[in-house]
């Protein structure tokens, strides 16, 4: 599934169902000016993730405020809410963008607000090392079951120098996944592998992967792409990621490559 990008008109903006037998999770956008309050409380578990701006977020009593200047430079904040959580947000500042999951899951948890410190991972270098720096790219990850073992999302963010690939060598796993694309500048682009297809990708792009499609990143010289990953997990199952068989080797370590070979 590929959405194409465009300009989010204020309020909240549903991209995805989780109807879609292919994808099972709600994903939208929602955008706001100075002063807009918008309220949920869905029957579903739900991820809110600040991409730009600053934002209050009240929630189980508390208020907590949030600052974003850029998903490239600064570390996510995330509030993680279990099913019939009412959460009210407000904006701050002039814009804000806030990306919105939603899944079905009756399994109790505490509402978290995520900062930097909370984080599972904030700031990785994946690849750095390997394969002559052609996938080094930074990966953020939130959460998944090894610290909210109740919750049915493992999400994150990967930030992809210029020129270079990323989620390489090519990965599949059962279970859906949704990238969105922003990439700076903006008029940027990259190329999204979805088994043995490519697609084009720019700033506000989704694409959706059923199980089972494998799938890695490429972008363009000259941009930065970043992109947010979600994965709607099995309710009752570990995740499992297989790499590509015959592309596997060039992450091994020692690996030659040319002029070498």
């Amino acid at each position: 599934m590929i959405l194409r990008g465009k300009e989010f008109k204020r309020g909240y903006e549903r991209l995805v169902e989780e109807e879609n037998k292919d994808i099972k999770m709600d994903f939208g956008m929602l955008t706001l000016a100075k002063g807009d309050l918008f309220v949920f409380t869905e029957a579903k578990e739900c991820i809110f993730t600040l991409l730009s701006g600053e934002v209050n977020f009240k929630y189980d009593g508390k208020s907590e405020d949030a600052l974003r200047n850029s998903c490239f430079h600064e570390n996510p904040i995330v509030l993680h809410v279990p099913q019939n959580t009412k959460v009210e947000i407000t904006a701050l500042s002039a814009k804000a963008e806030v990306i919105v999951q939603a899944t079905k899951n009756e399994k109790s948890f505490e509402s978290k607000l995520y900062r930097t410190e909370d984080l599972l991972c904030p700031t990785e270098m994946r690849g750095e090392g390997s394969m002559n720096e052609a996938s080094t790219r930074i990966v953020r990850t939130f959460f998944d079951r090894s610290t909210c073992p109740e919750t049915n999302f493992f999400i994150g963010e990967v930030v992809s120098f210029p020129g270079k690939w990323s989620s390489y060598p090519p990965h599949a796993h059962v279970e859906p996944e949704i990238y969105f694309y922003r990439f700076l500048p903006d008029n940027g682009y990259g190329f999204a592998e979805m088994g043995d297809d490519a697609y084009k990708v720019r700033n506000n792009d989704l694409t959706g992967m059923p199980g089972n499609v494998t799938h890695s990143q490429s972008t363009a010289p000259g941009y930065a792409e970043y992109y947010l990953w979600v994965i709607r997990l099995q309710d009752d199952e570990n995740m499992v990621t297989n790499v590509v068989k015959e592309h596997a080797w060039v992450a091994e370590e020692n690996a030659k490559y040319f002029p070498e070979i």
